[in-house]
């Protein structure tokens, strides 16, 4: 009998950003404890993204089998004789991301984080792209092409209700989570609310960096803000979720709605139509079409089985192409062959 393969310590070294970043790392790490592994999570102050440099003195956790953080700080974070990998969440090289940025924040990645990412893809034993999507516009900045391993989200807690509440009179819920951003349209909320009319109810909730200010439109409600354990009950709130985003590598809000049994409403844009399937699991329109996206939320209000078929639908393919055990197995296959690669060397 081939005895099991020892179970591997991985070092998580990662930056609190308030992003999907960092719910990725605690999946991570949680995945691979569930799998026998043992996981190093670490975790630094937000600060640190502007100077992840000063991450090179940060000694290894002892016994350290593979090292695995983001892009940003990876070149600071490699250390000699450990498998390094970087996965990347959201390619900032990339052309189709540039016109949803900020003066600012288009500065900063050009004078500084694609600088940091450059020398991490250099540094790295493997590169990891979210989406295939992502992947595509990585090839020509990595020295090997790089692995594709969809995000997963963990669909025994993101799950429909047993009993859905029943609507009633009430107006129809759509909900909206997201950091407020051009590329995640929250900028599009309150002319959507207002064309929608007093039979829907916008809830939105500002993601994990920052709030969102309320507009003085009467359907559009502001959420306080939640820990991320808490979001299957926000999404249980919901009779659809919304996902105007403009630019999206992977779309993990269009998941987690799919696990949750719910039809989703959005732009057919970059790594949301990886996720979604249209007409299947999703109703996507073209991108910056809000009036289409307005019809196809009343056409979702006005046919209780079409949101019942498209959220069944989701919630087949969460568990079949998007599970944890599918996205936590794939890395530590790949994990196992980096260590392989290095010690041939």
């Amino acid at each position: 009998m081939i005895p099991d393969p020892a179970p591997l310590t991985v070092w998580l070294p990662s930056i609190r950003a308030g992003s999907g970043s960092d719910v990725f790392m605690q999946r991570l790490a949680e995945g691979l404890a569930a799998q026998g592994h043992s996981p190093c999570l670490q975790w630094f102050p937000h600060h640190y993204e502007l100077t992840p440099w000063r991450l090179a003195g940060v000694a290894a956790p002892a016994g350290t089998d593979v090292v695995h953080c983001g892009s940003w700080q990876g070149f600071a974070l490699h250390r000699p004789g450990l498998p390094l990998v970087i996965t990347e969440h959201n390619f900032v090289g990339d052309p189709a991301f540039a016109p949803y940025r900020s003066l600012a924040q288009s500065l900063y990645h050009r004078c500084l984080v694609r600088s940091w990412v450059r020398r991490s893809y250099l540094a790295a034993d493997a590169v990891v792209a979210v989406s295939a999507y992502t992947a595509s516009t990585l090839r020509a900045s990595t020295k090997a092409p790089p692995e594709v391993i969809h995000n997963w989200v963990d669909a025994t807690r993101f799950a429909p209700l047993p009993t859905p509440p029943a609507r009633g009179e009430r107006p129809f819920r759509l909900l909206f989570v997201g950091n407020p951003s051009r590329w995640k349209g929250s900028d599009l909320l309150p002319g959507i609310a207002q064309a929608l009319g007093p039979e829907f109810e916008l809830l939105c909730l500002g993601g994990l960096r920052k709030g969102m200010a309320a507009p003085a439109v009467p359907n559009l409600r502001m959420l306080p803000p939640v820990a991320p354990a808490d979001m299957p009950a926000v999404y249980h709130l919901a009779d659809a979720v919304l996902v105007p985003a403009r630019y999206e590598a992977f779309g993990y809000v269009a998941l987690e709605a799919m696990a949750c049994g719910l039809p989703v409403v959005g732009f057919d844009s970059t790594g949301t139509r990886e996720v979604c399937r249209q007409g299947d699991t999703a109703l996507l329109v073209p991108l910056e079409d809000v009036t289409a996206m307005v019809t196809q939320c009343r056409r979702l209000a006005a046919d209780p089985e079409l949101c019942q078929r498209l959220g069944h639908a989701g919630r087949q393919r969460a568990l079949e192409a998007f599970s944890a055990e599918r996205g936590v197995a794939a890395y530590v296959s790949l994990y196992r062959r980096v260590i392989a690669a290095r010690q041939s060397r």
